[in-house]
């Protein structure tokens, strides 16, 4: 019973350290793509100390927390398509070969934001946001998604280098006495 309650415990203090960071996304102008990727960080101890089905369980929390709170609705649907992929970034790093990986990868991310888009402009009426992307050119859509293509595979090896930060750094002192 008190390992269900610690392993509780940790996980809602992290949830909570995420809807903060997705919280101040409207305070902080810009951070519309920043702080979902940073509320996703919030889910490597979870992943690494409990497993896949409490990470989701926290995501699902962030996300529903973040789009009932969040002044910025765009920021909370990012993170509600997109804050899934620190979960699952140990099963798709298993994937054999570093192209089908990277594919299999950028490829999830862009279906993911293609079904926020469409979400967001036929289901949930934001219009404005599809006339600013059409605003852009077609030139300057292209250069977005290779952009985001390209911060995608970034995120990725920063998300790699903090979990091995947390395994060979920050776990020992958090868990001291508790693994």
């Amino acid at each position: 019973m008190r390992k269900e309650s610690r392993r509780m415990a940790v996980c809602g203090i992290l949830a909570g350290f995420g809807v903060m960071i997705m919280l101040l996304g409207g305070a902080i102008p810009l951070a519309t793509f920043c702080c979902p990727a940073l509320a996703g960080i919030a889910l490597i101890p979870i992943r690494e100390e409990y497993g896949a089905r409490w990470t989701l369980a926290a995501y699902a929390v962030i996300t529903a927390l973040s789009l009932l709170l969040s002044p910025d609705k765009e920021s909370a649907l990012l993170f509600a398509f997109l804050g899934w992929y620190p979960a699952a970034k140990p099963g798709l790093d298993r994937i054999p070969g570093v192209i089908p990986r990277l594919f299999l990868k950028l490829f999830l991310c862009d279906l993911s934001c293609i079904a926020m888009m469409l979400l967001a402009v036929f289901v949930l009426d934001l219009r404005f946001i599809y006339a600013e992307y059409m605003e852009m050119g077609r030139a300057m859509l292209i250069a977005f998604i290779v952009l985001a293509n390209v911060t995608l595979a970034l995120y990725d090896v920063m998300l790699s280098r903090l979990r091995l930060l947390y395994l060979c750094r920050i776990r020992t002192r958090l868990f001291r006495g508790m693994l």
